[in-house]
């Protein structure tokens, strides 16, 4: 599941390199989580945000701008040196860009770069999965945009969120969540890989009583952790894992709540802790776009690192 700035999670941010570690042990444990956080980021070079008009035909959504040159100006790499082109009048601009991870240059003119929206900052909504005694966490389940396409960033910071609603997924249309405020600063994401993101929590407060284990799942019955879709409070909602795979399962909803409201899996869920038999055993990754009832949970030692027999 993807996110995008209207708060569907879509990021462009690079992979980092981690100190946070979880060793191979049975002896692992953790808290489940199931917080619905914004994210936000300030990226290094400007993306292509929205597309103004019909007539802009050079330029997609996400196309990462490295620099802009035209004659006048000369190169621009910033932001604020892009809207400088923008302000002039039918003179040819080059735009050095990347576009799914490839280089690309493409010429315009400065007319047309004007109808593209361009922006430093990216944002989104996701779920944290579990947290350890010294505050890092785990989340998200899946690969962000970054990990194809090599987007750089400053910082990716996590907030509170307040209420949570969404929009229910139907046939071959995934709902997602929205968050009507953004609350407290809670912490960092530090890395990102094809199984989530790591991260830490400024000020937190471990409880060993709310600890689990972890463990692989297995066939049968199994829970979310998520937010209520009425109160938006944390409650279990009722799932079936119908196949075990090394990195990933699949699971079937079953909570008549999750069903009715939310037509299944929605968009932001990404990351929601899976319970089986008090032990965390993933997190929820994707939905199947034809049948959002059913999806699939990232395995919880993918997510951790921890290498799986």
């Amino acid at each position: 599941m993807k996110l995008i700035k209207n708060l569907i999670f879509i990021l462009t941010f690079i992979a980092l390199s981690t100190s946070i570690s979880f060793c191979n042990t049975d002896d692992i444990k953790l808290i489940p989580v199931g917080k619905v956080v914004y994210i936000y980021s300030d990226l290094k070079y400007p993306v292509v945000e929205s597309i103004l008009s019909e007539q802009a035909k050079s330029l997609n959504c996400q196309d990462v701008i490295i620099s802009i040159d035209c004659r006048s100006k000369g190169k621009a790499t910033t932001l604020d040196d892009m809207q400088n082109i923008m302000k002039l009048e039918k003179e040819k601009v080059t735009a050095h860009i990347l576009r799914k991870g490839k280089d690309r240059e493409i010429t315009m003119t400065s007319d047309e770069l004007r109808l593209y929206q361009l922006s430093c900052t990216s944002g989104g909504v996701g779920t944290i999965t579990a947290i350890d005694k010294d505050g890092n966490f785990v989340g998200l389940s899946h690969e962000l945009s970054c990990v194809k396409y090599n987007v750089d960033f400053d910082k990716i910071k996590i907030f509170e969120t307040n209420f949570v609603q969404q929009k229910k997924s139907s046939k071959d249309d995934v709902g997602f969540l929205v968050i009507s405020r953004i609350g407290n600063f809670l912490g960092e994401i530090t890395s990102v890989n094809n199984f989530g993101v790591k991260g830490h929590y400024n000020n937190f407060k471990y409880n060993s009583k709310q600890a689990l284990s972890i463990a692989k799942p297995k066939l049968g019955k199994a829970y979310i952790l998520c937010t209520d879709p009425i109160t938006s409070e944390l409650n279990l909602h009722e799932i079936e894992i119908t196949k075990v795979e090394n990195e990933l399962s699949r699971i079937k909803i079953v909570d008549d709540s999750l069903i009715k409201f939310r037509g299944g899996i929605v968009k932001g869920m990404s990351g929601s802790p899976v319970i089986q038999d008090n032990k965390i055993i993933g997190g929820v990754r994707s939905t199947k776009i034809s049948n959002p009832k059913e999806g699939h949970i990232t395995n919880i030692d993918s997510m951790l690192g921890i290498n799986s027999n």
